[in-house]
């Protein structure tokens, strides 16, 4: 492997890799390793696993695939304010 990612880039293993399925963020690239923590399951779902571990830079090509962070999707600020709406919506509809 030519390039070695960058910190904070994803990678999902895939069915032929070494390791836990489930997507892993770059943490460090020394030498021509990368360094990879888990960040979620094999579902895809979000968990602080504290697994870490250390790949040459080729098994990251051939035996993982990019993937998207898995925390793009998750904003409090709209669970918020889709529990403010709700309420609302209660409020009138009893006031009604």
């Amino acid at each position: 492997m030519g390039h070695l990612p960058d910190p904070n880039e994803h990678f999902r293993a895939t069915s032929n890799a070494t390791v836990d399925t489930g997507v892993y963020r770059v943490v460090g690239t020394p030498d021509d390793r990368v360094t990879l923590l888990r960040v979620t399951d094999e579902k895809g779902r979000r968990r602080h696993t504290g697994e870490v571990v250390q790949v040459a830079g080729s098994t990251l090509a051939t035996r993982f695939e990019p993937a998207e962070n898995p925390d793009l999707g998750f904003h409090p600020l709209a669970i918020v304010d889709r529990l403010v709406t709700s309420i609302k919506a209660v409020y009138w509809l009893v006031r009604g």
